[in-house]
């Protein structure tokens, strides 16, 4: 038996690929807008999250035409393209953080402030050091789900893999490097 909520998500994602009017974009923020902002939330503060909410949604309606029913569902459509906005994000902010005088640069070494890049390509490094550790397949895995922003779907298919065991994979990967992450700063911080 196929749930009430799984056919209105399947009558608006037709509707949006057919006749993507303000209306029906209204339903689609109305239906989406929650997980996206929990979703750019788990990456940046709730006030940046709100902006790519936005940003999200923006991109959504000038991009509508590109939506196609048959190759996923709209949820994911839009998840795909937060994803893509919040990574725009981060490559503004460390853009702008990278730009830097070397003057004030020389400043902040004085005081012992630290170098800013050196951090960057430490934690670079850090996150480099622990795929080489990881191995196959599962490096591959993560290159592709987060690197290519891949579904796990079309990553079991290219690699003739199970999708339940791309996930253990995937998951059993991203547990190892968050924990290597959090033992390299708690390191630094005492």
């Amino acid at each position: 038996m196929v749930e009430e909520g799984a056919i209105d998500v399947e009558r608006l994602s037709l509707a949006f690929a057919s006749d993507a009017s303000p209306e029906v974009l209204r339903q689609a923020y109305e239906r989406w807008a929650g997980m996206v902002y929990a979703i750019a939330c788990r990456a940046m503060a709730p006030h940046d999250a709100e902006d790519v909410v936005q940003q999200t949604f923006v991109s959504v309606w000038r991009s509508r035409e590109a939506y196609d029913p048959a190759s996923g569902p709209l949820g994911s459509w839009i998840v795909a393209i937060a994803r893509r906005r919040i990574a725009d994000h981060y490559r503004t902010r460390y853009a702008n953080e990278q730009a830097f005088d070397p003057h004030d640069l020389a400043v902040q070494l004085d005081r012992g402030e630290g170098d800013p890049v050196s951090e960057q390509v430490s934690d670079a490094l850090t996150v480099q050091e622990e795929l080489e550790r990881i191995g196959e397949p599962q490096r591959t895995i993560v290159r592709l789900a987060v690197i290519e922003d891949r579904s796990t779907a079309s990553i079991a298919e290219e690699l003739d893999m199970p999708v339940g065991t791309v996930k253990s994979h995937l998951s059993r990967a991203l547990r190892r490097l968050r924990e290597r992450w959090e033992d390299t700063h708690a390191a630094s911080i005492d």
